[in-house]
Order: C-alpha cells, then sequence, then structure tokens
C-alpha cells in the first residue's frame, strides 16, 4: 500500500537526506512545504529544487511561512554554512516553486489523502499550524505528525534547554502539540547519541557512489561544526533519524506516551518541551516521545540509501 507524505523542510543538509530517503523507500511525496528555520528562506527553495533536480525528481514544491507566528527568529547559517550544506549557494537551473502556498497545499492534500496522509516535520511548524487554524478538520485527516524537535531531558542546541525547531516558533509548536494530532516526537538530546564517528564517516568515503561523494560534500560543514562547538562525536542526524523512524518504526528501541507541553514565553526557557512523565498534570498523552533507537537499523537504511546510484 501507497504511503502518503508532505515533507516540511528549512532545507538544509539533514532535510536533503531525508527527502531522498523518502523517495528511495517507495513512498509518494505529495509535497515539499518550505518554512522559515535554517538559512535563508530562498535559499531553502532553491535548495530544495537543486535537490530534486540532482535526483531526476519533480515534487512540487510549496513556500510557506518565512517567519514565525508571533516571535522573531534567528537563522543559523554558523550550523550549516551559508548555503545550508556549507558555504556554497546552490540554484536549480530548472524546477521552479509552485503558486500555491503550503498552508493551503496541506489543506487539499488533508482532503485528497484522508486518513493515509502523514506529515514529517523536520522544521518549526509553522505551516502546519496555519493549515490548523485555516481548517482544524485536518486533525482528523492527517493520519500521522513526525516531529524532530524539542528536548527528552532539556538539553537544547539553540538555548541551554531547547531545540532550535521549536524554539523557533514555540507558538506554533503549542498549538500543534494541543490541536489533537497523532505525534511522534524525536528528540535532539536523544539523536546526538547516535552520531555518524570517524570510523562511519570514513566508510562512507571509501564506499565512492555518487551519492556517498554527495553526502560527505554537503555535510562536511555540518560535521565540523557539530564535532567542535557541541561536543559531538561525529555527524548528528537529527531529521534523518526522524525521516528512518517514520519509514520503518521498528528502528524505534525505546518509546514512551506523555502529555507533553511547550513553553511559549519570552524568559530563559522558550521553547522548552515540557514532558509530564510521571502524570502530574493528570492530561491524556498526547505524544509519543523516543527515547532510544536501533542505530544498527538506521545505519543499514542511511548505507542503503547511499549505494542508490
Amino acid at each position: 500500500m501507497t504511503r502518503h507524505f508532505i515533507i516540511d523542510c528549512d532545507t538544509a543538509e539533514d532535510d536533503i537526506m531525508s527527502l531522498f530517503a523518502l523517495i528511495k523507500n517507495g513512498i509518494s511525496v505529495e509535497a515539499l512545504t518550505i518554512v522559515e528555520g535554517n538559512i535563508s528562506y530562498e535559499q531553502e527553495i532553491n535548495n530544495a529544487l537543486w535537490a530534486l533536480e540532482f535526483i531526476g525528481k519533480d515534487v512540487k514544491v510549496y513556500p510557506g511561512s518565512d517567519r514565525p507566528l508571533v516571535k522573531p527568529f534567528r537563522s543559523v547559517e554558523e550550523v550549516h554554512g551559508k548555503g545550508g550544506i556549507g558555504d556554497e549557494i546552490v540554484k536549480p537551473s530548472k524546477l521552479k516553486p509552485e503558486n500555491k502556498r503550503a498552508m493551503d497545499a496541506i489543506v487539499e492534500l488533508a482532503d485528497r489523502y484522508a486518513g493515509e496522509l502523514e506529515f514529517l516535520a523536520i522544521s518549526p511548524l509553522t505551516n502546519l499550524a496555519l493549515a490548523y487554524l485555516k481548517d482544524k478538520s485536518i486533525v482528523d485527516k492527517i493520519k500521522k505528525v513526525w516531529v524532530m524537535g524539542g528536548t527528552a531531558w532539556g538539553r537544547g542546541n539553540i538555548t541551554p534547554v531547547a531545540e532550535y525547531n521549536i524554539w523557533v516558533d514555540p507558538d506554533a509548536a503549542k498549538i500543534i502539540f494541543n490541536a489533537g494530532f497523532d505525534i511522534t516526537m524525536v528528540p535532539w538530546d536523544v539523536i546526538v547519541n547516535y552520531p555518524i564517528n570517524d570510523e562511519l564517516w570514513n566508510k562512507i568515503k571509501s564506499m565512492n557512489t555518487k551519492m556517498s561523494q554527495f553526502y560527505i560534500k554537503i555535510y562536511s560543514h555540518y560535521r565540523d561544526y557539530s564535532m567542535k562547538n557541541e561536543k559531538i562525536g561525529g555527524t548528528p542526524h537529527p531529521d534523518l533519524i526522524t525521516t528512518s523512524i517514520a519509514i520503518d518504526r521498528s528502528i524505534i528501541k525505546k518509546s514512551e506516551r506523555h502529555y507533553v507541553d511547550i513553553e511559549n514565553c519570552d524568559c530563559l526557557t522558550r521553547g522548552m518541551t515540557v514532558i509530564d512523565y510521571l502524570d502530574l498534570w493528570k492530561k491524556k498523552a498526547n505524544t509519543e516521545v523516543v527515547y532510544e533507537i536501533h542505530f544498527d537499523k538506521f545505519l543499514n537504511l542511511l548505507f542503503d540509501l547511499l549505494k542508490w546510484f
């Protein structure tokens, strides 16, 4: 049975490989929606189109929100490079974005694939929140929302307690987590336990496929930043691990259902995912939180992708 996805991106290197993984694994990507985040908004659009040209696919790309609902944010070119794949600035040669806006496309696709559509949110949640505010019935039509975001133990990457995607638009995240969607959340401070270390990095270098060479090229800046500044022992894959879990749930080793809310104040804890581990609030669990993965299964998916061509 064909699975139907929207992938919501602030298109840097890990978003690109997530898109490739969906397509490689036979998932029908009905739309790629662009939202504010990692780098300049226009470059995010260019990267998405350029990546699709690289693999010879024509997925519809819908520009979405270029800013959060309420609060100001900042992009993080220091993490991903000016171009999101390092400092190289790329542009598509042929493909163009759609004129329709992302929130309208989300509502229409939710109608078209009611009960089947899955939403892969590997970016701030602004586009999905806008679609929900336009038509709240999408809660019952979108089968699943996969979220790369938040923290399980309060160890952030943009503030001491907040993960970037949630921090960018905490108001949108608060809406989505409390709307009634079926959410699986893959936290930042979980995925940092599963980096591509030097041994694996060198193995990928030695593969010498077109895709492995592409991988090394687009991840080198992010790898260097993560190892030097975030003290991670290799290349992290927040988006791609989340995508891999969406493709194959058996990659999850341990998860628990909790009530999760979002701190959206202008304060030290802005963007924090507050997880009621002990059910102190006596509220119905709204999120499956992933705590551990089978790293070997993720690596199998990654290396299979790198052998694509």
